[in-house]
């Protein structure tokens, strides 16, 4: 029987200060790895990084409502943050790590900003404040439903994507990817927010603004069916 490869997801974490901290993340991640092939783990925080990194396939860097550090991609802060220096100091690691490796990596919200960080880009702090002519990124309404386009706009080395299609999507967000010379815009919004990019060199590095593991947009499975490949493909290499 062939091996399903495993796929590392990082889970969010409430109050660290409080006596009940637990780690948290939705059922929808977990269960689209399944639904792709895939064998998920919960990654919890420390400093086993390097350990974990021995045991996956692939890297799943999932979103959450908080922000990363502006240092850490050389701007000052402009806004009130609510940051997560515990989580985002792993995460990064992990991230670190898995391209030493050759490692799938799939960044979604959050993590496809920390993505792009560790690439060397940076970040719109606020969108609504600093991208002219921009349209609602973070609507009050479910993530289960789509509420505006994004246009795919070049060709994926790893992703089965026809440049020039439009889908509608179900991005969260009040940040953004700023362009830098490492990656490559895959995907961007008609106020010119970039809503996916993929790394420019070495193996499956790809972030996606929206929240593909609802399935709530057709472009959904092909960013998990490009995803589990690359997993696959690295498993059978290495194992």
């Amino acid at each position: 029987m062939t091996r399903k490869p495993i796929i590392g997801i990082t889970p969010d974490i409430n109050d660290i200060e409080a006596p009940e901290t637990e780690y948290v993340v939705r059922k929808n991640y977990a269960d689209a790895v399944l639904s792709a092939g895939g064998l998920p783990f919960i990654l919890p925080f420390g400093a086993a990084s390097d350990l974990y990194l021995q045991e996956i396939d692939g890297l799943l860097v999932t979103g959450g409502m908080f922000d990363i550090d502006p240092k850490l991609y050389r701007q000052a802060a402009r806004i009130a943050y609510v940051m997560k220096p515990e989580r985002t100091a792993f995460e990064k690691a992990l991230i670190e790590g898995a391209r030493n490796r050759g490692m799938p990596i799939l960044g979604i919200c959050n993590g496809m900003q920390l993505l792009a960080v560790c690439l060397g880009g940076g970040l719109v702090q606020d969108i609504p404040s600093e991208v002219e002519g921009a349209f609602e990124h973070k609507p009050a309404q479910s993530a289960s439903i789509t509420h505006h386009d994004i246009e795919v706009v070049s060709r994926s080395r790893h992703l089965d994507l026809a440049a020039g299609t439009v889908h509608a999507v179900n991005s969260v967000h009040h940040q953004s990817v700023l362009p830098a010379d490492s990656y490559d815009v895959l995907a961007a919004a008609s106020d010119s927010v970039i809503e996916a990019l993929e790394a420019r060199e070495g193996g499956f590095a790809v972030g996606v603004q929206w929240h593909p593991e609802y399935g709530a947009s057709k472009i959904d499975d092909a960013v998990w069916r490009g995803f589990l490949a690359a997993a696959a493909q690295f498993s059978s290499n290495i194992r």
